[in-house]
């Protein structure tokens, strides 16, 4: 065949795809235009999704009479000149393609004025000639988009229904409402507004604009530099998760993106801490200079790519883990005095050392005195395997969290009780703590409590008051022997050496089984074998760095922990409850399930008819 030059019309047509795909993306570029032209208010109108017409109205900077024909051209802009400008653009748009290309495939009309004089009229129909006159309008711009597709029907074919290209606009209308909180939006369809959101004075207020007032209490501020990046905004606590990414939102110098490197660098933040496929409110701000990221990667930038890609990730990561790690405040006053008609002793003082809880070892001679510490072991590995989410420059790590909020401002499920104002009453079917605090009763689930203050623990390398450390190896009496499969036994001479440094020492002991000969202090009396099996499997189902560990040591923490069956003490079941509630994130198991549940004494006095 031939080589030939392709008609204008059709090439034009055909460029128009790569930036217009959908009803989305014209709102996007056309509320882009209109952000860039510093409008206070947008409003879009539909009809049928954005199938048959989208009107996009603002009250900004509008355009001038001799530029407006300009504004249909291809790569006509105001925003770049030379190619130096490409190396830091500062604007939402620049390649000045978005007009052109929604003017090739609809009927296409622009209207807009300065303010001075008449306004201008710009039609274009499917790419055709441009056709000008005047018009009357006020300052601002309304482009008309309508017929999308019209003389591309193979284009319009792979169109959705109405009400799935009607949501995917209020989706991307609301994370551009979030990034700019200052902007009035309203969205529009036969008289019924979709999205109808007034000036915020601030993103906080957007966001509950947004996502409704309790979510936005279960947010918590993020203020933090690391290197060349700064980042604001707000996370919300593990305890709020949604079933999609729909409510994170994260902006790159006031351009919201579609960044997988960021969001994996969420996920980094809230490992251990949410269940699988769920994720929590995020809107993230992040400030870099210019030259350190290319925004040109494609047409419909929205795509961003940094210079220094894992740094970007990793200050993600340590930003929203700042914010929603939390500690409750230590306790201003001695422990609520106890008034009941029963024996029942108060919780114990929090200002003296409490008692070791659940220590079942203690009834099982089986484990020698601690034989090496783990945690120069753990630093060694961490340098080795230098983990994608490791500490930046200019981490706060390794300091202890700011207690930035008290118990009470936190969400329902994330709400907890008050250290110095609870009692533990009891414990039912040997599962479930029993907790009193002033106006209610928490059910807490001693497995689980347990299991996120071991993970914690175990992450943060925790010492005791005498410098002691949290968890050591320690070697069995008797070695325990644990029979694998053949392709398990194969697997487990590959990661022995690994899993040395979670404590697990062991040595082949035949063709398929392997001698236990130590293990981490925390697993004394529990099921040894069991654990070492799941470890393996931790380590062989994951890639090297952080994620592997975490999964290690959330297995180490759920084997650790006591089980629903173990009957504890008065002042184990305190020591349990107080490691608990100072755990970095209390509301919520490594695996991401609840911990705890409250019942108010109106709820008890509701059901026994005392109105």
């Amino acid at each position: 065949m031939s080589i030939r030059v392709l008609d204008p019309v059709v090439a034009q047509q055909v460029a128009a795809g790569e930036v217009v795909d959908r009803p989305a993306s014209v709102v996007k570029e056309l509320v882009e235009n209109s952000l860039d032209a510093g409008a206070a208010r947008v409003e879009v109108e539909l009809g049928d999704g954005g199938t048959s017409h989208i009107l996009v109205r603002d009250d900004g900077s509008g355009i001038s009479p001799e530029d407006a024909p300009l504004a249909v051209l291809r790569h006509a802009t105001s925003k770049i000149q030379v190619v130096s400008d490409l190396e830091a653009v500062t604007t939402l748009g620049f390649r000045g393609e978005a007009l052109t290309s929604m003017a090739s495939v609809s009927a296409f009309c622009l209207t807009t004025s300065t303010g001075e004089g008449a306004g201008t009229k710009v039609v274009v129909n499917g790419g055709g000639e441009a056709h000008v006159s005047p018009a009357s309008h006020p300052k601002g711009t309304t482009v008309l988009v309508d017929r999308l597709f019209y003389n591309v029907p193979a284009r319009r074919a792979f169109l959705k229904g109405a009400r799935a290209e009607r949501a995917a606009i209020v989706e991307v209308l609301t994370h551009l409402a979030v990034v700019h909180p200052s902007v009035a939006f309203r969205l529009a369809e036969k008289s019924r507004d979709y999205l109808s959101l007034p000036h915020a004075k601030d993103l906080l207020e957007r966001l509950a604009q947004v996502h409704g007032v309790a979510k936005a209490r279960a947010m918590r501020p993020i203020e933090y530099e690391s290197g060349a990046f700064g980042i604001s905004g707000y996370a919300a606590l593990p305890s709020v998760t949604e079933g999609s990414r729909a409510s994170q939102t994260v902006a790159v110098n006031g351009r919201w993106v579609r960044a997988e490197n960021l969001t994996r660098g969420i996920d980094d933040a809230y490992r251990a801490t949410l269940p699988s496929g769920r994720y929590p409110p995020v809107a993230l701000r992040i400030g870099v200079d210019p030259r350190r990221v290319d925004v040109n990667v494609h047409p419909t930038k929205q795509i961003v790519r940094f210079s220094e890609e894992r740094a970007a990730r990793a200050a993600i990561a340590a930003a929203v883990r700042e914010a929603i790690e939390w500690r409750p405040p230590p306790p201003s006053a001695a422990p609520r005095p106890t008034e009941r008609p029963h024996e029942q002793e108060s919780f114990s003082s929090f200002r003296t050392s409490a008692p070791s809880y659940a220590r079942v070892a203690e009834r099982r001679p089986d484990y020698s005195p601690p034989a090496q510490n783990l945690r120069e072991a753990r630093e060694r590995l961490a340098e080795a395997s230098a983990p994608l989410s490791e500490t930046v420059p200019g981490s706060p790590s390794g300091t202890p969290p700011q207690e930035r909020f008290d118990a009470q401002e936190l969400p329902e499920r994330g709400a907890l009780p008050r250290l110095e104002e609870l009692r533990v009453i009891g414990q039912l079917a040997a599962g479930y703590i029993l907790i009193e605090e002033p106006g209610s009763l928490w059910i807490v689930d001693q497995h689980v409590a347990h299991e996120r203050a071991i993970l914690d623990r175990l992450n943060d390398a925790d010492v005791d008051s005498a410098g002691e450390a949290f968890a050591t190896t320690q070697a069995l009496l008797v070695p325990e022997v644990v029979e694998l499969s053949p392709g398990e036994a194969a697997a487990a001479a590959e990661y022995l050496e690994e899993l040395a440094v979670y404590g697990f020492e062991a040595e082949p002991f035949g063709p398929t089984s392997f001698r236990i000969t130590a293990v981490i202090s925390t697993l004394a009396g529990r099921d040894v074998a069991g654990a070492f099996k799941e470890a393996l499997a931790a380590a062989k189902g994951t890639g090297p760095g952080r994620r592997r560990e975490d999964h290690i040591l959330a297995t180490i923490a759920c084997h650790s922990a006591v089980k629903l069956g173990d009957k504890l003490s008065q002042p184990e079941m305190e020591a349990l409850i107080k490691s608990w509630l100072t755990s970095k994130f209390p509301a919520t198991c490594p695996h991401g399930r609840s911990i705890c549940y409250r019942i108010g004494t109106n709820e008890v006095a509701r059901k026994l008819d005392r109105h």
